[in-house]
C-alpha cells in the first residue's frame, strides 16, 4: 500500500502544481469532457451536464497490477474504449460504447488462462437532466440510467471496465445513476451516487453494487480543463474458500477503488484527455494511464 499512498500525494501535487503554473486564463467556457463510456464526464465518473451534438469518442487505457496486487494476479490490461454519444445540450443525452479487451497474468496458477483477449460488455446509457444551475436551481442534477449487455466474452473475465459484472453469466446488468454538481466560477464539484444489479446463480456473488465518485474539476484556460478524481466501486466477490483454491486472498472483496489526475484539450472540433491514476486497494491496479480523443460530429 505505500506505493499506492505515494501516487496519491503525486497526484494531488501534480494537480497543485498544474493549476498554479496555467490557471491565469480567460473566462469560463463550457466544453465536451467525456468519460470511458462517452456521456459527459471525467474518467470513470460523471458529470450532471449533457453534450451538446454527436460525439465520436476513441482511446486506449493500461493498467498494470503487480505491486500490491491479490494472489495469483501479476501482469496487466489493454483496453481499448470506443463510444458514440448525442445531446441536446440541456435536458438530455444518449450514448453507445463498448471496448475491446486484452489480459495477461504472468503469474497465473495452473487452474487459469495466461491471457485473453476479446470485446467487452455493450454499455447503452443516458441522462436526463432535471435541475440545472443556468436554470435558476441551486445545482446541476441528473438521473443516468443504463444496461450492460454481454458478448461472448464473459468465460474470458471480459465485461465492463467498471468490474459491476463478475461472474460469466450472460444476464443483463442494470443501472442508476444519481448525478450532482455545482460550479464556483473556474471550479466544478461533481458527486455520483450509483447502484448496479445483475441477477445471478453465483453463490459468490453478490446481485448488486455501489457506485460512488467525486471529482474537482478546474478550468485552466477557456480550453483546457483539469480535476482531480475519486471513485469507489463496490467488489461484489464474496468468495470465501480458502481451501477452494490456491490463489485465495483474503483481500478478495476490498472494493476498487481509484484516485487520478487528468486534463482535457480541446482544439476546434477536436478533443483530447489524458487521465493518470492510481489504485488504493488490492484489487485496484497498481497505475491507470488513458489516453482519450474525442471528435465532434458536428450534427
Amino acid at each position: 500500500m505505500i506505493c499506492k499512498r505515494v501516487f496519491f500525494k503525486i497526484f494531488c501535487f501534480t494537480l497543485l502544481a498544474v493549476c498554479l503554473t496555467l490557471g491565469r486564463s480567460g473566462p469560463v467556457s463550457a466544453d465536451e469532457n467525456l468519460a470511458l463510456y462517452g456521456l459527459k464526464g471525467y474518467a470513470y465518473s460523471w458529470s450532471p451536464l449533457v453534450v451538446d451534438g454527436l460525439h465520436l469518442q476513441a482511446g486506449a487505457m493500461y493498467s498494470p497490477y503487480e505491486n500490491n496486487s491479490l494472489n495469483c494476479r501479476e501482469g496487466y490490461i489493454w483496453a481499448f474504449p470506443i463510444s458514440l454519444t448525442y445531446g441536446d445540450g440541456n435536458w438530455w443525452e444518449v450514448a453507445a460504447a463498448t471496448h475491446f479487451e486484452y489480459w495477461r497474468n504472468n503469474n497465473a496458477s495452473p487452474d487459469y488462462d495466461a491471457d485473453e483477449s476479446g470485446f467487452g460488455d455493450l454499455f447503452l446509457g443516458g441522462k436526463v437532466r432535471l435541475l440545472g444551475q443556468d436554470r435558476g436551481n441551486l445545482l446541476d442534477l441528473a438521473l443516468m440510467p443504463y444496461l450492460l449487455l454481454p458478448t461472448g466474452n464473459r468465460d474470458k473475465g471480459i465485461t465492463d471496465l467498471y468490474r459491476f459484472i463478475q461472474t460469466d453469466e450472460d444476464h443483463p446488468g442494470l443501472g442508476l445513476n444519481l448525478l450532482l454538481g455545482h460550479r464556483w466560477d473556474r471550479i466544478y464539484l461533481a458527486a455520483n451516487f450509483g447502484i448496479n444489479y445483475m441477477d445471478t446463480d453465483d453463490e459468490y456473488t453478490e446481485d448488486s453494487a455501489v457506485f460512488m465518485a467525486l471529482t474537482l474539476e478546474y478550468q485552466l484556460r477557456e480550453n483546457l480543463t483539469s480535476y482531480l478524481e475519486f471513485a469507489n466501486t463496490e467488489n461484489k466477490n464474496d468468495f470465501n474458500c480458502p481451501e477452494c483454491s490456491p490463489c485465495f486472498d483474503e483481500d478478495n472483496d476490498e472494493d476498487i477503488r481509484e484516485i487520478g489526475v487528468g486534463v482535457n484539450w480541446l482544439r476546434g472540433l477536436w478533443g483530447f484527455k489524458l487521465h493518470v491514476g492510481a489504485g488504493l486497494t488490492d484489487t485496484s491496479p497498481d497505475v491507470r494511464v488513458i489516453g482519450l480523443i474525442n471528435r465532434n460530429l458536428a450534427y
